[in-house]
């Protein structure tokens, strides 16, 4: 059986030569490692993401227009001449994603891709073009992300875009395209799988009725409604209220790329070095009691810190050699040609998995507010210690909600081959629970979901987010609307809407149950979101196919 360990990968001939390398290089990693971190690893606690890169190159990275096109695009040496139209504006930012994407490891973030890309129009002396132009450039545009298998040949390029912060009219039309081209799709009602765009809420811009630009939230909410896309920052919430909107961007699927060393917030040219994750239920399980617990927790993040800072390390020596795109254009914050300044203002991210199964198993027939209390206080330790960390190392270390799409099911295996009785007993899902979330077979409300979940945003300082499982009810703008400022309320810093998107492969028509009401086709495309993004249901990793599969609505205050 070829279990995938992720849904944006495409079986072919380039894949099969690709994972036979991962193979062998990630056997080869472990030399890097000292025996105490590798006996975490053997032991099912911690899990190094993307170690096959370990040597080799960086996490995700957002990424300004400005800089691509700042001085001419370098790409394998050869430098282009400035865009002189809108045609090789964007047929240079495909070149761009394309090269880009096999340099990292993880997502591309386009930011203030509204702001931007009019301002760039206008820097470059190109004459602003008619809407139609515009919005057909745009959907070519994300045509060819999904049809362009960059990475190895066999997926799709990570490309997000954060839009919704605009200032003048022509970006606000660039605005409107990027929603509009999203709410087509990519042909019979089905939806882009990426980009991933990511519309900012902000009063005073776009939220209220008497903002200049609110027809560009109804539109962003409409879209979504329809089809699963955008997602949502929300500005205004305790912990973004205070940060220049222009810098508030989500960086792969969750990552909050924004923390310098002298504590400023930026947002601009921040990349990741990379992520490691604990495994939380394994460690509760382990653990005699409480106490023994946290002092196991503080060794565990101590050796993935150590982990991060030896990869760090490695990427100086080599000098961003096999990123030649962010080296060579100067993407990178603070923009200057020392490697050692860009890579100690990136990330070192810290993950975890499963907290709601720890916490049954350290509070077992507790009720939900008590989980979320030792959740919470968990967490808040956690980040403490990532920021003793920042301290002791002159570093930044975050805390992250990991996206588990790999991990949910790999940690789960391994615990269950070590121990079957307790996870016959105890533990039969058959995969653990991203992040700080709220188990997804959980019958809780949204405000509950939104209240408990909403206390541990802040404490992921290097990234998490709130998703929200809804019927399928396009145009309910109100009701998205109603969540949305619910979820300002309760803290939460990122927001997802999640519902069954089903669509006849036949004519689009959209489907409720087995066959299709318009044309009795019995070919149906199930798209739903997976740790972040979007997915053909039958490309899913086995695990999130059982996550799936156990989904409940949470459709309290949605109005009818």
């Amino acid at each position: 059986m070829y279990n995938k360990d992720n849904t944006n990968n495409y079986k072919s001939a380039s894949d099969v030569i690709h994972q036979t390398g991962v193979k062998i290089h990630k056997k080869n990693f472990s030399k890097y490692l000292n025996s105490e971190q590798i006996e975490s690893i053997n032991n099912n606690i911690l899990y190094i993401h993307d170690s096959e890169f370990f040597d080799i190159t960086l996490n995700c990275c957002s990424i300004s227009l400005k800089d691509i096109f700042n001085d001419g695009l370098i790409v394998n040496g050869v430098k282009y001449q400035k865009p002189t139209n809108l045609f090789e504006i964007f047929s240079q930012l495909n070149i761009f994603i394309v090269n880009l994407s096999n340099e990292i490891s993880g997502g591309i973030t386009l930011i203030n891709f509204d702001y931007e890309l009019a301002n760039l129009i206008d820097e470059l002396n190109i004459k602003f073009p008619k809407y139609d132009e515009l919005y057909n450039h745009i959907h070519s545009f994300f045509c060819q992300i999904n049809s362009s298998n960059s990475r190895f040949g066999n997926q799709s390029a990570y490309v997000t875009l954060t839009i919704g912060i605009v200032y003048n009219e022509n970006q606000a039309i660039v605005c409107k395209g990027v929603l509009e081209a999203l709410l087509k799709g990519c042909g019979k009602n089905l939806p882009f799988i990426f980009p991933n765009v990511i519309f900012r809420v902000k009063k005073g811009i776009n939220k209220n009725k008497n903002d200049k630009f609110n027809t560009l939230y109804d539109l962003s909410l409409k879209t979504t409604s329809s089809q699963m896309n955008p997602t949502y920052i929300l500005a205004d919430s305790k912990m973004n209220m205070d940060i220049n909107p222009l810098h508030l961007h989500i960086v792969g699927c969750r990552s909050r790329l924004l923390k310098t060393l002298n504590g400023d917030n930026y947002g601009v040219g921040r990349t990741n070095i990379g992520s490691v994750s604990i495994n939380l239920v394994r460690m509760a399980l382990d653990s005699k009691n409480l106490d023994d617990f946290y002092k196991n927790l503080k060794y565990q993040i101590e050796l993935s810190c150590q982990i991060l800072i030896k990869k760090q390390d490695i990427l100086k020596s080599i000098s961003l050699e096999n990123s030649p795109l962010l080296k060579y254009n100067n993407l990178l914050y603070p923009f200057n040609d020392n490697i050692d300044d860009i890579l100690n203002e990136a990330s070192l991210a810290i993950g975890f998995i499963g907290c709601a199964e720890m916490a049954q198993i350290l509070k077992p027939n507790s009720s939900i507010e008590k989980e979320y209390a030792l959740i919470n206080d968990i967490l808040s330790t956690m980040k403490n210690i990532c920021e003793e960390l920042s301290k002791k190392y002159n570093k930044i270390v975050t805390l992250i909600g990991s996206s588990g799409e790999k991990i949910s099911y790999y940690f789960y295996q391994n615990d269950k081959n070590k121990n079957a009785k307790i996870y016959n007993s105890k533990l039969k899902k058959g995969y653990y629970t991203n992040s700080f979330h709220i188990p997804v077979d959980r019958l809780v409300n949204i405000i509950e979901k939104l209240s408990l979940e909403g206390k541990n945003h802040e404490l992921c300082n290097g990234g998490g987010i709130s998703y929200v499982e809804i019927s399928y009810n396009k145009n309910n703008l109100e009701g998205f609307k109603d969540i949305i400022n619910l979820a300002e309320l309760r803290h939460i810093n990122y927001l997802g809407f999640n519902f069954q998107k089903n669509v006849c492969a036949e004519c689009g028509n959209s489907v409720e149950g087995k066959i299709c009401d318009n044309c009795k086709s019995e070919k149906i495309i199930k798209i739903r979101r997976v740790s972040g993004y979007l997915g053909y249901l039958n490309s899913f990793s086995l695990g999130k196919k059982i996550e799936e599969g156990l989904r409940v609505k949470h459709t309290d205050i949605v109005k009818k």
